[in-house]
């Protein structure tokens, strides 16, 4: 399907969203609490200043994490490359957009990953419909659908399904 976002994080060409954005527990993932909204205190400007060392601090989860591609929409597309850091007004829309937006890339990573798994035809029209309607809404989040809430919930309900 042609008409499909990149749906590779490049962090580079976003503004930390998750590094903000996410809570963090501490536990098995993480090596410290920190609620979502407040930068991680290990980020340098928009990076990460122990990324080479997550695993060894404890972080596992930021080596686990991939937002499939949504940071760097929000941040490109949204809000024209602009930042949160230059101005701080834009974070809660920021957030916003991203808690949005990533579970419609995270969905349309998890439809094309499925295109290599023997599907059944019934399975695999239905794969190709999903993924064709989140290429709609992808293309109207501009503005985010209305009825992408209820998509999310449809796509829930054929995941448990």
């Amino acid at each position: 399907m042609t008409d499909l976002p990149d749906l590779t994080s490049d962090c580079s060409q976003c503004a930390a969203l998750c590094c903000v954005g996410l809570t963090l527990d501490k536990g098995d993932l993480f090596s410290f609490d920190k609620p979502a909204g407040t930068p991680c205190p290990n980020l340098d400007g928009h990076l990460c200043s122990c990324h080479d060392q997550l695993d060894e601090i404890g972080n596992h989860g930021c080596v686990l994490y991939d937002c499939a591609g949504a940071g760097q929409r929000v941040t490109q597309l949204r809000f024209n490359g602009e930042s949160w850091r230059d101005d701080p007004t834009l974070l809660p829309a920021m957030i916003r957009d991203f808690e949005r937006l990533k579970p419609l890339h995270e969905r349309m990573k998890q439809l094309t990953e499925a295109e290599t798994l023997a599907l059944t035809e019934a399975l695999e029209t239905e794969r190709q419909r999903l993924l064709r309607k989140c290429a709609r809404l992808w293309a109207d989040t501009p503005t985010l659908a209305s009825d992408y809430e209820q998509f999310l919930s449809d796509l829930a309900h054929h995941a448990r399904a």
